[in-house]
């Protein structure tokens, strides 16, 4: 295998006469022959590979080559698209001639991506009881006569209309699976079918926990049962999705949703037999008394539930809306016990009453010290949640499936065919890797919460040149970064700077109040540079954002260069690629610790307080770097690329803020406000590479 791996990686190799920018890294070698190992043999190997390493390649390669069933599983579905659309089909031509191999991929994403065909044919025959003429759920009908997917991305604008889509769509509650009268024909089952029986099957982390919690539940058919190895990109989000997979959540927006079916269902499968208006204005009321008492609480903040009552909410109140919903579910129960035998929709509809019902009195509980409650409250509602501190103690399970085969074999042999054939099905590798994934050798920020403590773990820094691409610099004299006046002082500083850049600028705030002061100063400061697009997080999506950005940078023939600036918070501190000279300034409005009074973060300090160890250095401190670190990422994405970071918050010039400091990329760090200039007008005057030579060496990173 080592000779294999080299012939396709290494210099001379088939990557580098296929791929006009490809360049062996060493980085990349030795990480794919780490993963062919860990493939061959079973077990779980975590690493942590910088920016421009290939870690993409190094995984794909002894993946593909082994022959076996392959998981991969990221965190977006950008990632899933680019792997599915461009790297495997790469990658399988050079294969196809290197070793005749050649894999069949299947693509599936969460169930809110695929059309429902029964819940559309509901929604089409409830317009055309009430005689409703033109609405957007008649154009979704019109395609889904001609979509083959039923993935809702191709009814393009279409796409992000919430109500619509709530419509048209199921969700793991409303789902009647295979008792559907639409079952044969289901889009959602149907691309699970084509995973199942893929050779590599891409899904995403949200889809991965979700399968596996349901599982555990006896739901879903496991992804998992097909699968030999398990490949996690970006998994440093694992153990917070994997909480939220693994918790609780109760919402009055669910209680909307099972009258709004409880209603329409009864009146089209059992009129007459039950009052479901009533019923269904019943549980109405419930959501509005539940939200209703927690009006005075801020929105989209969590407050902590430790008592009867969440933090800021009338005891009283909440007792008497929490009784009011309890016993709403439990009206609707009883009706719907009589007529469940009617149709499947009306069974489904009861078990749905009964998992809430179950989930209310669940989430009553405090007896579990491993947990933790919140609440949030929102536009449409209030949320409620309670997760475990760690995913780690639901995933033993899984982890304990990586057993190493015994005996010690070679490499060579363990890549044999004969090998790869005998071994035990049940036998599984997990390969977790990404950018950041800890601050020291052991990795144990990514590996304690996880209960990974056996598995291999291997570092590889980046192959760039930091210290001749990058430079860093802390401005001292704006306010304190804890001042209410700090983000408005900083977009004032840097609006001469980012006139002379002509944009090519990513903010990151830590919060949402400072996004929208730096964007409220900017706004006024550059209305008269046309050459300058002002963009902020939430004006358009994501994927619109980013192409509007790397697109915008040119250059006059007066010299004038423009761009964009994009203003976001905590969306954009990872996953925003942007190679080139399109973004040659990354600012961070403050160092991004977790906020203090979150119940998630106060909860989890006082946890490991209880265990005699330190909150502040081993999880607030540790949390700031990867966060940091993380957005510092978003800088330099390919080897010719150039670039500035500010972080504007003096506490990373002293004390723990030079332990931070070292957690950075080794770049080097501008020691004045004179230096400062010097390097903005380096970078204005155009002396990095061409746009054309960065595009294509971006290329190079997979």
């Amino acid at each position: 295998m080592e000779a294999d791996v080299r012939s396709l990686l290494g210099t001379g190799g088939a990557l580098e006469q296929s791929f006009e920018n490809f360049r062996p890294r060493p980085e990349q070698l030795e990480m794919a022959h780490a993963v062919a190992q860990t493939v061959g043999a079973g077990g779980c190997l975590v690493v942590e590979a910088g920016t421009g390493t290939g870690k993409t390649f190094a995984y794909l390669i002894p993946a593909l080559l082994s022959g076996k069933r392959v998981l991969i599983s990221t965190a977006t579905k950008a990632l899933q698209d680019q792997l599915v659309h461009r790297d495997l089909p790469r990658l399988q031509e050079v294969l196809g001639k290197h070793r005749a191999v050649h894999r069949r991929v299947a693509l599936l994403k969460g169930r809110a991506n695929y059309l429902c065909l029964h819940r559309l044919d509901q929604a089409v025959q409830g317009l055309l009881d009430a005689g409703v003429s033109s609405s957007p759920i008649l154009i979704a009908r019109a395609w889904a006569q001609s979509t083959r997917s039923g993935d809702l991305a191709e009814l393009g604008e279409l796409h992000a209309d919430a109500h619509l889509q709530a419509q048209i769509t199921s969700t793991r509650d409303n789902c009647l699976r295979g008792q559907c009268p639409r079952y044969d024909d289901c889009h959602v089952f149907r691309a699970r079918r084509q995973a199942m029986a893929a050779d590599v099957a891409v899904v995403n982390h949200h889809l991965f926990f979700a399968d596996l919690a349901g599982a555990a539940e006896g739901g879903e058919s496991d992804l998992l049962a097909h699968a030999q190895v398990v490949i996690f990109d970006e998994a440093h989000s694992l153990n917070s999705v994997g909480q939220q997979a693994f918790g609780l959540e109760f919402s009055s927006r669910q209680l909307v949703a099972l009258a709004h079916d409880l209603q329409q269902t009864g009146s089209q499968e059992a009129q007459g037999m039950r009052d479901w208006t009533a019923l269904a204005m019943e549980l109405l009321d419930a959501a509005r008394a539940l939200a209703a008492c927690c009006n005075a609480l801020s929105e989209n903040t969590r407050v902590a539930w430790q008592d009867e009552a969440p933090d800021g909410v009338s005891i009283a109140k909440w007792m008497h809306a929490w009784a009011a919903v309890a016993q709403s579910l439990r009206a609707a129960l009883a009706e719907l016990d009589a007529v469940t035998a009617a149709s499947p929709d009306l069974l489904r509809l009861h078990q749905r009453a009964v998992l809430m019902l179950q989930g209310l009195m669940a989430l009553s509980s405090t007896e579990d010290a491993s947990r933790v409650r919140w609440l949030t409250r929102s536009a449409d509602g209030v949320h409620l949640s309670q997760t475990p501190f760690r995913a780690g103690p639901d995933l033993q399970r899984l982890w304990a499936t990586a057993q190493p085969r015994e005996g010690g074999e070679k490499e060579e042999s363990a890549w044999s065919e004969d090998a790869v054939k005998a071994a035990p099905e049940h036998v599984r590798a997990f390969i977790f890797t990404s950018a950041t994934l800890g601050t020291n050798d052991a990795l144990d920020w990514f590996t304690e919460p996880l209960g990974l403590s056996q598995a291999a773990v291997m570092r590889l820094a980046s192959p760039f040149d930091y210290a001749s691409q990058a430079t860093l610099f802390i401005p001292e004299h704006l306010p304190s970064a804890n001042d209410l006046q700090h983000a408005a002082q900083l977009a004032e500083w840097l609006a001469g700077p980012l006139v002379q850049l002509g944009g090519r600028t990513l903010f990151l705030t830590t919060s949402l109040r400072a996004m929208g002061e730096v964007a409220r100063v900017l706004h006024e400061r550059l209305a008269d540079v046309p050459q300058i697009e002002l963009l902020v997080q939430g004006d358009m999506p994501s994927s619109r954002i980013a192409e509007r950005f790397q697109s915008s940078a040119k250059s006059s023939e007066a010299g004038l260069r423009s761009g964009c600036v994009l203003v976001a918070s905590h969306t954009y501190w990872q996953g925003f690629d942007v190679p080139g000279d399109a973004l040659q300034m990354v600012v961070i409005d403050k160092l991004p610790f977790p906020v203090p009074t979150d119940p998630l973060v106060e909860a989890y300090e006082q946890y490991l307080i209880r265990r005699g160890r330190n909150a502040f250095k081993e999880f607030a401190l540790q949390e700031a770097a990867m966060a940091l670190r993380q957005g510092a990422g978003r800088l330099i994405r390919g080897e010719t690329d150039s670039g500035l970071l500010v972080v504007a918050d003096a506490r990373l010039a002293k004390g723990y803020g030079k332990w931070l400091q070292r957690q950075l990329p080794p770049m080097r760090r501008l020691a004045s406000q004179a230096e400062f200039q010097s390097e903005i007008e380096r970078l204005s005057e155009g002396l990095t590479r061409t746009s054309t030579t960065d595009r294509s060496s971006s290329q190079n990173r997979t």
